[in-house]
């Protein structure tokens, strides 16, 4: 069995470049998490680009199933099909950022949008904190 590669900051940035449309720019706040080693804590969830080719992948999967929509995938819920990604039609630097559930018919992938990569942040933060609560009381 092929052991998953984690990837460094350098890798992290070029595997993010070259998933990225002509005009897009990923907000600065993404951009300073990338460049962390390790990445930020984010579980129930993960990084796209914490392994080896796993970005490009969700890329590939999102366009294909997706033709209609222009994004960029970064990060997935660890226990759904569910993908967290850019709008990337928006060049603004500050793009929203939709959940989008994989492997279902087109029409039924839309599960909800955030204004920004900050604000998804600050629930994702919300969440992990939740989740390791969780945890910890099911360790007890």
């Amino acid at each position: 069995m092929r052991q998953r590669q984690t990837t460094g900051v350098e890798r992290r940035q070029l595997d993010a470049l070259a998933i990225t449309p002509e005009g897009f720019r990923y907000p600065e706040r993404f951009q300073q998490a990338l460049a962390q080693q390790p990445l930020p804590e984010i579980t129930p969830f993960m990084w796209l680009s914490e392994y080896e080719d796993q970005a490009t992948n969700w890329a590939e999967i999102v366009a294909t199933q997706f033709p209609a929509r222009t994004l960029v995938p970064f990060a997935k819920h660890e226990d759904t099909d569910d993908v967290f990604c850019f709008e990337a039609t928006d060049h603004s630097g500050n793009p929203p950022v939709h959940i989008i559930h994989t492997f279902t018919t087109p029409g039924w992938e839309y599960r909800g949008t955030w204004s920004t990569f900050d604000v998804w942040w600050e629930e994702m933060e919300e969440q992990h904190a939740a989740w390791l609560a969780e945890q910890e009381a099911e360790e007890d």
